[in-house]
C-alpha cells in the first residue's frame, strides 16, 4: 500500500504520433492494473515491470463518435529561461522576478484574478492558453519548449473569528525533454549551454535527493535553487502539500531509452514523503507579520546606508520587498466585496469581447492560427472586415493586425475584402507563402488557404460563412500539414502531402524518417535566416539531406541524416545553436544590441575540418593475393565527383616485398590460420574541387581498417589540387580467420577525403593501435582500443580466462592422446594383415564335404588376400595423408602463444581463437577416423562374403 503522505504518480501511455505510424512502430507496453510493463525491443524476453498508483491509455479518457473515431479533449506547453504572467497582454523584459519570502519562493509582480465560480477560473485558463499562443509567436519560435504553471488560491475567510483558512493549487504542465542524439557528432562548444532541458535535469536531481532521503539514505543538499522551476515547485516537492504527478510515455519501439528513462524517473518520484496540514492563521497576525517584515526590512537599509558601504544591489532587492509586502497589506485590507467587484467588472469587459468574437465568426472570414503545440492553434483568430486590412508589426503605424513574429515588417501585407473575395497583397517584397509557395504579387485567398506570414507566423484561413460546410476537415490542416506541403515544394523526394493510406503502409520506414525530421527542422532553418538577415550576419543556413551509404564499408546501407549546410553542421548542431540564435535575437529586440564577443557568437564557429567525400576500394583480390590498383572516384554527399584518388593493394612477403604472380591461391581457406601481409598505397590525387575553388585550401585522406579503433591519415597536401603522393601503410595478421577472410570478400576500404582550411592537420594514433617488429600494424587484435576501459588489476577475471587457456591446453593433450591410440591401432592392423598373409594352406581338406582347392589350383588365381593388403595399405595411406593436416594443427595449437599475456582482452581474443581452431580440429580428426572406420568395415564385409563364397557347395 502506497503512503497517504506519499506523492502519487500515475502514468498515462499517449497514442502514436504520425512519426512513429510512418517508421512502423511497434508497441512495447503493456498494463495490467497498476502495473506497468515495458519490453525490450532488441530481446523481447527481456522486460520490466513498474508499479505505480494509477496507469492508463489516452484513449481511456476519449469519446467514441458513430464512425468509432476517438476524439480527443486535451493540452501541452513551450520553453523559455524567464518566466511570464500568462494573464497579461503585456510582456515584461527579462522576465518576472522570481524571490523568497517567509512562506517560500514567489514570482513577483503576478496578476490575481479573484473568481467567484468554476466557470469564471475556466475562462481565465482559456485566455492564459491564447496569450500563450500570442506569445508563442511573438518571441519568434514555433516549438512549445516552456513549462506552464496555473496557480490557483483558495481562501476560506471567517469573519467573526478572524481567521482565515488558505490552500493554493499548482497545475503544472512540463516540456518534454528534448532527445540529444549526438552519437558521433562532434563536440561543439555551445552543448553546456542545452537550457532546454537544464530545468528538466534539475528537477530529476531534486526528486533523486528528495527519494534518497525518504528511503533513510544521508542528503546534505537539496537544489531547490538551481532552476526556475525547482523554485516554484519546492512547497509541491517534499513540503506542505499533496501532490500528484502524471508522466506521460510512448508506446513506441523506437522510443524505448527515452520510456525506461521517464518510467525509473516516475519510479523514483513515488517515494517522496510530503507533510500536508492545515493552513489557518488569523488574519491580524498575517498583517502584524508583514509589518514585521518591513520595519526590519526598513532598518537593514538604514544600516547599509550607515555604513557607508555600497550595496546598491542589496538595497534594490529590500526596497522591492518592501513595496511587495505593502502591496500584500493592502491586497488583504480589501473586503472580498470590493475584490470581487472589481473582477465583475473586468469579467463583463471580456465577455462582452467573447460574444463580440463569436458573432464576427459568424459574419466574416479570418486567419486561424496553427501552432506545433495542438493546444495553442486555433486559439487566436485575426478577423478580416469589409474594404482594407493592414497587416505589421507596431512601430509608430496603426495596423489592423499587429504581428510581432520573426521576419514581420512594419508594413508588410494589405487584406482587400470585396464582393465576398479576400485578396492578399505583400508591400516590399515581405515574405509571404500561400500553400507553400512564395507570393510577389495580388492573391486571391481561397477556403482554407494556409497562409505563411514571415518565418514563424502559420495561419489558416478561413472564407466567408457561405464557402464553409460541415465537411471541412480544419483539424486535418496542423503544423506538420504546413512543414510537409513546404518540403514537397521543396522538392523533397516524391513523398507528397496528403498522401494515400495505402502509399504510406509501403513506404520506407528510413525514408519516413528522414522525411519527418526534415519536415521539422525546415521552419527552424527558415527562422535562423531571418534572423540571420535581421542582424547583418550574412550567414544563410540550408537543409540538405546527405546519404551515408558513402561511407558504409560494405556500400549497402540506404540510411540518410539531415544536415544544415553552413559551411556544413549535422542537425544535433544547428538545432542547439537554434536556440542561442533565438536568445540573442530576444536580447536584439529588448535591449537593442547583440553580444560582441565571437566566442559567444552561434553564428560564428571556428574553424573545422570538411568533409568532402567518399571512395571505397573493395578488398576482394587480397583474399586471392592478387594485387590491386586502380584510380576510384570520391563521391560527395550530393553524389558527384569530388577528387579522383590512385590506390594501389599489394599482397607482400614479411619483408615487405610484393609478392609475384605466382603466389596467387585459388581457395581463399588455403589462407587459413596462416599468416598474411599487405600495403595500402596512396600514389595520386587529381581534380580536387576544394582547392579549385582556392588554392589557399589543403586536403587529407584518411581511411579504417578492419574495426581497428584508429583513422589512419596520409600527409596533408596544400595549395594544389592534382598531386603525386608517396603514402603507403603495411597490415598484418599473424593468424588470418574466417572473420577476416568474410571481411576482405565483403567489404571496402572507404577512403575519406577531407577539406582542410587554416585548421590543423589530423594525425594518425598509434598508440591505439598494436604495431609488430617491422613497423606494420597488427589486425589480430582489432579492439585493442577496449584496453583502456577494463581495469589492469582485475584477478577474477585474468583466473578465469588462465583456467580456460589451461583446459585447452588439457584438450590439446587429450587429443594427443587420441592420435597417440591411433598409431598403436595402425600398428596392431598391420601386424594382423602380416599375420593373415603367413597363414598355412592345407590342400585337400575337405569343408561341408568338398574337397579344398590345391595350392597349384590357387596359384593360377589371384589371392583374395593380396587384394586385402591392398584395400588395407591404401586406406591406412589416406588416413595417414589426411592426418598429416591434423598433426600440423596440433603443432600450431602447441606452438601459438599470446601478443600480450598480460592483458585482459589479448587472452581472452587469443581463447576465441584457440576454441576455433580446436573445434575446426576436432571437426577434421573426427572426419578422418570416421573415414578410416568405414574403408576398414568394407574391407572386412568383403572379407566375409569371400569365405562364405570359398565354403559355399558348387
Amino acid at each position: 500500500m502506497f503512503n497517504g503522505n506519499s506523492l502519487k504518480v500515475a502514468v498515462r501511455v499517449r497514442p502514436f504520433n504520425q512519426r512513429e505510424k510512418a517508421m512502423r512502430s511497434k508497441c512495447i507496453i503493456s498494463m495490467a492494473g497498476n502495473n506497468c510493463t515495458i519490453l525490450d525491443p532488441k530481446d523481447l524476453q527481456n522486460k520490466r515491470t513498474f508499479t505505480f498508483d494509477y496507469c492508463y491509455w489516452s484513449t481511456d479518457g476519449y469519446i467514441e463518435n458513430d464512425q468509432g473515431v476517438f476524439l480527443p479533449n486535451g493540452p501541452h506547453s513551450r520553453y523559455i529561461s524567464q518566466v511570464q504572467d500568462l494573464l497579461s497582454k503585456v510582456r515584461k523584459p527579462n522576465g518576472l522576478r522570481v524571490r523568497e519570502g517567509r512562506h517560500g519562493f514567489y514570482v513577483e509582480c503576478l496578476k490575481s484574478v479573484p473568481c467567484s465560480n468554476f466557470k469564471q477560473l475556466e475562462a481565465l485558463l482559456d485566455q492564459g492558453i491564447r496569450n500563450r499562443s500570442v506569445a508563442t509567436t511573438n518571441w519568434n519560435t514555433t516549438s512549445s519548449r516552456s513549462h506552464m504553471v496555473i496557480n490557483i488560491h483558495f481562501q476560506q475567510v471567517f469573519a467573526n473569528q478572524f481567521m482565515t483558512k488558505h490552500s493554493e493549487i499548482n497545475l503544472v504542465d512540463l516540456a518534454g525533454s528534448e532527445r540529444q542524439r549526438s552519437a558521433g557528432a562532434a563536440p561543439d562548444r555551445f552543448n553546456e549551454a542545452r537550457a532546454i532541458n537544464l530545468s528538466l535535469t534539475t528537477l530529476g536531481n531534486v526528486i533523486s535527493s528528495l527519494s534518497d532521503k525518504a528511503v533513510g539514505k544521508r542528503v546534505q543538499y537539496i537544489p531547490y535553487r538551481n532552476s526556475i522551476l525547482t523554485r516554484l515547485l519546492s512547497t509541491a516537492l517534499g513540503g506542505n502539500s499533496k501532490t500528484i504527478m502524471v508522466t506521460m510515455i510512448s508506446p513506441a519501439d523506437i522510443y524505448y531509452d527515452e520510456t525506461m528513462s521517464t518510467l525509473r524517473f516516475a519510479e523514483r518520484a513515488k517515494n517522496i514523503q510530503n507533510r500536508a496540514v492545515i493552513n489557518e492563521s488569523l488574519t491580524e497576525q498575517l498583517l502584524m507579520d508583514l509589518k514585521e517584515d518591513n520595519t526590519g526590512l526598513r532598518a537593514r537599509i538604514a544600516d547599509l546606508e550607515k555604513a557607508g558601504d555600497v550595496h546598491i544591489d542589496e538595497q534594490e532587492v529590500l526596497k522591492k520587498l518592501i513595496v511587495d509586502n505593502e502591496r500584500q497589506l493592502k491586497d488583504m485590507q480589501k473586503s472580498w466585496q470590493q475584490k470581487l467587484e472589481e473582477a465583475r467588472r473586468e469579467w463583463e469587459q471580456q465577455y462582452s469581447c467573447i460574444l463580440k468574437e463569436e458573432q464576427m465568426m459568424a459574419e466574416l472570414p479570418y486567419f486561424l492560427n496553427v501552432n506545433e503545440d495542438p493546444q495553442l492553434s486555433g486559439a487566436v483568430k485575426h478577423f478580416i472586415h469589409h474594404g482594407i486590412t493592414t497587416i505589421g508589426r507596431t512601430a509608430g503605424l496603426q495596423q489592423d493586425i499587429v504581428l510581432k513574429g520573426l521576419g514581420i515588417l512594419d508594413q508588410h501585407a494589405v487584406l482587400t475584402s470585396h464582393d465576398h473575395k479576400v485578396v492578399l497583397e505583400p508591400i516590399n517584397k515581405a515574405r509571404i507563402l500561400i500553400n507553400g509557395v512564395p507570393v510577389l504579387t495580388k492573391h486571391q485567398l481561397q477556403h482554407l488557404d494556409r497562409v505563411i506570414i514571415g518565418s514563424c507566423s502559420f495561419y489558416l484561413y478561413v472564407g466567408f460563412p457561405h464557402e464553409r460546410n460541415d465537411r471541412d476537415k480544419i483539424h486535418k490542416y496542423n503544423y506538420e500539414f504546413f512543414a510537409s506541403e513546404l518540403a514537397s515544394i521543396e522538392g523533397f523526394g516524391k513523398v507528397n502531402v496528403g498522401m494515400g493510406e495505402e502509399l504510406k503502409e509501403n513506404l520506407d520506414p528510413d525514408l519516413a524518417r528522414i522525411f519527418h525530421d526534415f519536415i521539422a527542422i525546415m521552419p527552424m532553418v527558415a527562422q535562423a535566416n531571418q534572423i540571420s538577415e535581421e542582424l547583418n550576419k550574412g550567414v544563410i543556413f540550408e537543409p540538405e539531406v546527405k546519404n551515408l551509404t558513402s561511407t558504409d564499408a560494405k556500400g549497402e546501407g540506404l540510411e540518410k541524416e539531415i544536415i544544415v549546410k553552413v559551411e556544413i553542421w549535422p542537425r544535433d548542431k544547428f538545432t542547439d545553436r537554434k536556440l542561442l540564435i533565438e536568445g540573442i535575437y530576444q536580447h536584439f529586440l529588448e535591449n537593442g544590441t547583440i553580444p560582441n564577443m565571437v566566442e559567444q557568437d552561434p553564428f560564428w564557429d571556428s574553424v573545422e575540418i570538411l568533409h568532402l567525400g567518399s571512395a571505397h576500394v573493395w578488398l576482394e583480390t587480397l583474399a586471392y593475393c592478387i594485387a590491386y590498383e586502380d584510380q576510384v572516384e570520391a563521391i560527395n554527399y550530393r553524389g558527384k565527383e569530388e577528387a579522383i584518388i590512385q590506390i594501389r593493394l599489394l599482397p607482400c612477403s614479411p619483408s615487405g616485398n610484393p609478392l609475384r604472380e605466382e603466389s596467387v591461391i585459388v581457395d581463399p581457406d588455403d589462407l587459413l590460420g596462416k599468416r598474411m601481409d599487405f600495403q595500402m598505397q596512396i600514389t595520386l590525387c587529381l581534380g580536387v574541387k576544394w582547392i579549385q575553388g582556392n588554392s589557399s585550401r589543403g586536403v587529407q585522406i584518411g581511411f579504417m581498417m578492419y574495426g581497428l579503433p584508429a583513422m589512419f591519415y596520409a600527409p596533408a597536401v596544400w595549395n594544389n589540387a592534382n598531386f603525386e603522393m608517396d603514402y603507403t601503410m603495411c597490415f598484418m595478421i599473424q593468424h588470418v580467420t574466417a572473420d577476416f577472410l568474410s571481411y576482405l570478400k565483403t567489404h571496402a576500404v572507404v577512403l575519406e577525403l577531407w577539406g582542410l582550411q587554416g585548421c590543423q592537420e589530423m594525425e594518425t594514433e598509434f598508440a591505439h593501435v598494436a604495431l609488430a617488429g617491422n613497423g606494420s600494424v597488427l589486425l589480430d587484435l582489432c579492439y585493442k582500443n577496449q584496453w583502456t576501459s577494463v581495469p589492469q588489476d582485475s584477478e577474477k577475471c585474468r583466473s578465469k580466462l588462465s583456467e580456460q587457456l589451461k583446459m585447452l591446453e588439457e584438450e590439446i593433450e587429450n587429443l594427443k592422446d587420441a592420435n597417440r591410440s591411433l598409431k598403436s591401432e595402425n600398428i596392431k592392423m598391420q601386424r594382423e594383415l602380416e599375420r593373415l598373409r603367413n597363414l598355412p594352406s592345407s590342400p585337400g581338406l575337405v569343408t561341408n564335404g568338398g574337397p579344398m582347392k590345391s595350392a597349384n589350383d590357387r596359384s593360377n588365381q589371384k589371392s583374395p588376400f593380396l587384394s586385402w593388403d591392398a584395400e588395407f595399405a591404401k586406406a591406412l595411406k589416406t588416413f595417414y595423408f589426411s592426418m598429416i593436416g591434423v598433426r600440423a594443427r596440433l603443432i600450431h595449437l602447441k606452438e601459438v602463444r599470446p601478443l600480450d599475456e598480460g592483458r585482459i582482452l589479448c587472452l581472452r581474443y587469443f581463447a576465441n581463437e584457440r576454441n576455433q581452431l580446436i573445434e575446426e580440429l576436432g571437426e577434421e580428426l573426427e572426419s578422418c577416423v570416421g573415414k578410416l572406420k568405414n574403408d576398414i568395415a568394407k574391407i572386412i564385409k568383403r572379407k566375409k562374403e569371400l569365405q562364405i563364397d570359398a565354403v559355399s557347395p558348387p
